[in-house]
């Protein structure tokens, strides 16, 4: 019960500190931006593959199957 008491009092008192407080002293220079645009980009690219991949993996066989049929028909008319 003791560690639950000083866990709540050290969480509150941060809390309180952080959003007390008045100014941070910070500057964000101009490549922080690339920095960070470079850093999502890839998480995003996976993001569609995997979409994409998906999509692919499920409706490859209907297409699959399409394009045989088309060719069959292709060959039959012939």
């Amino acid at each position: 019960m003791k560690k639950k008491k000083l866990f709540y009092l050290l969480f509150v008192s941060f809390t309180v500190f952080f959003v007390l407080s008045n100014y941070a002293m910070s500057y964000i220079d101009p490549g922080t931006g690339s920095i960070i645009i470079s850093s999502i980009w890839p998480f995003i690219l996976a993001f569609f593959s995997a979409i994409g991949a998906f999509i692919i993996k499920v409706f490859w066989k209907p297409i699959k199957q399409k394009i045989l049929n088309f060719k069959k028909n292709k060959k039959r008319k012939k």
